[in-house]
């Protein structure tokens, strides 16, 4: 499971963990299975959140 991490401020600029983009700013996020802090970009925080919700996939 993933959540935001509400105690650690936004970065600035800066490379995506996920996607690799340089952007202007990345939100710290938790990964709760393996207790890692990665700063993603907002892209990839959205398609995060969207596999988590469909995680059987559309037809599941």
């Amino acid at each position: 499971m993933i959540s935001i991490s509400s105690d650690i401020d936004a970065v600035t600029a800066g490379c995506c963990a996920d996607c690799g983009q340089l952007v202007f700013r990345r939100t710290p996020v938790c990964d709760e299975t393996t207790k890692v802090v990665r700063e993603v970009c907002i892209r990839c925080l959205v398609l995060t959140y969207q596999r988590r919700q469909f995680e059987a996939g559309c037809c599941g």
